[in-house]
């Protein structure tokens, strides 16, 4: 599901995680897998493109 950027640093990334294993925010734009979706929207592409009718334009 595209998401704005300011909505997705508040959701967890799988990747990132801290010198004790907690998991970190996604970084957005910032990260090599997120991907945009339209003008101010985006996904991660770590799982592929979404499903859905706005998925993945």
């Amino acid at each position: 599901m595209p998401v704005t950027e300011k909505e997705a640093k508040f959701k967890y990334c799988p990747l990132l995680t801290t010198h004790d294993d907690k998991l970190k925010f996604c970084q957005g734009t910032m990260c090599m897998m997120w991907r945009a979706a339209g003008p101010d929207t985006g996904y991660c592409g770590l799982a592929g493109r979404p499903a859905g009718p706005d998925g993945g334009k």
